[in-house]
């Protein structure tokens, strides 16, 4: 049985499977920023505005697959809540940002 990477190798050049990649991480991206937000119960032009950005750029910034700290903690802080993140190691956790 062929996997999905055979087909990808068989059927497309290097670049496509870049191109592939990029956009299957784009879509990973949006998906899990928007489910945030609408779990929220928050539209698009409202958290827009709550951040001080259009509506087009917010568009923009859910589907980018990777954003920095900062603009994930933005984001979060504008729907409400907040960012934490800890560093799990063998001997215990450490919180890096509450």
């Amino acid at each position: 049985m062929k996997t999905l990477d055979d087909i990808l190798q068989e059927q497309f050049t290097p670049e496509q499977r870049t191109e592939i990649s990029r956009l299957a991480k784009e879509k990973i991206a949006s998906i899990r920023l928007k489910h945030v937000r609408k779990n929220q119960h928050v539209t698009q032009k409202a958290l827009a505005q709550s951040m001080g950005l259009s509506q087009s750029a917010l568009s923009e910034l859910e589907r980018r697959p990777n954003i920095t700290l900062n603009v994930l903690q933005r984001y979060i802080e504008a729907l409400g809540g907040r960012v934490e993140i800890r560093a799990i190691f063998p001997e215990g956790a450490e919180e890096l940002l509450v």
